[in-house]
C-alpha cells in the first residue's frame, strides 16, 4: 500500500482505469518516474498544473477530482481512509475531509468506515 493517501489514491484511480504508470505519464505529459514517486510517496506536494494534468489522464469523478486537488494539499492523508473514500461513493467531500482532518489518540486509527459513520453522525447533530 502507498504511504500516503495522494499516493494511494493516483495508484487507485490509475488501477481503475487499467492504466500502467507509463500510459498515465503518456496521457498526463509527466514523465512516468514523476509519476511513480508520487504514487509510492517519494515526492508530495505536485504542483497545480501536474495535478491538473493527472485528472486529465485520470478522468476521475467531479468528487474524485476535488479529493485529488485536496490531497495535492494534504498528501500526508490516512491511505487507508482514502481508499475506503473513493470505494464509498456515497461519501462526500466534505464528510472526507472533516474525517481525514480528524486527530486521534495513540497509535490506533478506527476503522475508516466507523470514522465515516462517525462524522456523519457529528455532522448531522449540527444541522
Amino acid at each position: 500500500m502507498p504511504p500516503n493517501g495522494l499516493g494511494a489514491a493516483l495508484s487507485k484511480l490509475r488501477d481503475r482505469r487499467t492504466l500502467s504508470i507509463r500510459e498515465l505519464s503518456t496521457l498526463a505529459d509527466l514523465d512516468h518516474a514523476y509519476v511513480y514517486r508520487l504514487e509510492t510517496g517519494e515526492k508530495t506536494n505536485p504542483s497545480v498544473e501536474a495535478m491538473e494534468k493527472l485528472i486529465r489522464g485520470l478522468k476521475p469523478s467531479d468528487r474524485d477530482a476535488k479529493i485529488l486537488k485536496w490531497l495535492a494539499q494534504h498528501p500526508e492523508a490516512n491511505a487507508k481512509l482514502v481508499l475506503h473514500v473513493l470505494e464509498d461513493g456515497t461519501v462526500t467531500f466534505e464528510e472526507f475531509t472533516v474525517a481525514a482532518a480528524t486527530a486521534h489518540r495513540g497509535n490506533v486509527r478506527p476503522d475508516p468506515a466507523k470514522l465515516i459513520d462517525r462524522v456523519r453522525k457529528i455532522m448531522s447533530e449540527e444541522d
